[in-house]
């Protein structure tokens, strides 16, 4: 099967398991998308800063459990899906019991874990809605992607700025948004901006002729940084778009 653009996070503590199980992951995504952590610590930051769609969990850590960290996913991370690993099959009923989309046994078969993203696939498929929730800090908010304008970093936050006028802060990297929104075409403009590709209506120069803005549907108009610009007009031209 192809290789799947999302990001994997893969927890285990034992150094030649953990580059075992990378291994086999990196046939079913890019490498540079496997994110890996020895801890449950590392593995909390590494869900913080990336938009992680399946994680393997090793539930047999020296000093945690990965159990614990699998309720912790299901509550703060509902579209995570789980991966239970372990080096012993008896373990596999009580996987089921917190909800685990898959377990697999240690060292991993590969042709199991093609299984596991062939289902996985299968269940992104399924998914009727293409709204995406997001963490307000004081509960959650369900967004149709088609009605963001553009997202920008404020401070430690971001303001997704939508179509209707609304903005609502919410409390993940843009790194992370970036992730989310990654499907449905948005692009990086400038270091604190995100913006939908299909709003914008033209880039040009600023007044002082050294930066770039892009002006989009709605009249807003946000920054395109000098390192993106080319990138950005490389990006439209591929499909055929064509900037003044």
């Amino acid at each position: 099967m192809a290789r799947l653009s999302i990001d994997i996070l893969l927890l285990d503590d034992e150094e030649a398991s953990l580059e075992f199980s990378r291994q086999c992951l990196g046939r079913f995504v890019p490498e540079e998308r496997i994110h890996c952590a020895r801890t449950v610590e590392e593995a909390l930051e590494i869900l913080r800063a990336s938009a992680i769609q399946l994680a393997f969990l090793d539930v047999e850590l020296t000093h945690s459990s990965g159990f614990a960290l699998c309720e912790y996913i299901h509550r703060e991370y509902p579209d995570t899906a789980v991966v239970i690993l372990t080096g012993h099959a008896d373990l596999g009923a009580k996987s089921y019991d917190y909800e685990a989309f898959d377990f697999l046994t240690k060292p991993v078969d590969v042709l199991r874990m093609e299984r596991t993203f062939r289902r996985f696939e299968e269940r992104r498929a399924a998914k009727p809605s293409r709204r995406v929730m997001i963490d307000s800090g004081a509960g959650f908010v369900l967004i149709d992607p088609e009605d963001i304008v553009f997202v920008a970093k404020d401070g430690g936050s971001c303001l997704v700025h939508c179509a209707g006028g609304e903005q609502y802060r919410v409390a993940y990297s843009l790194d992370r948004l970036e992730g989310i929104l990654e499907e449905f075409d948005v692009f990086r403009t400038h270091q604190s901006y995100l913006v939908p590709v299909s709003r914008i209506q033209q880039v040009r120069a600023t007044k002082f002729g050294n930066t770039y803005e892009a002006v989009l549907d709605t009249g807003a108009a946000v920054p395109v940084s000098r390192s993106k610009y080319a990138k950005l007009k490389d990006y439209m031209l591929r499909r055929s778009m064509r900037l003044p």
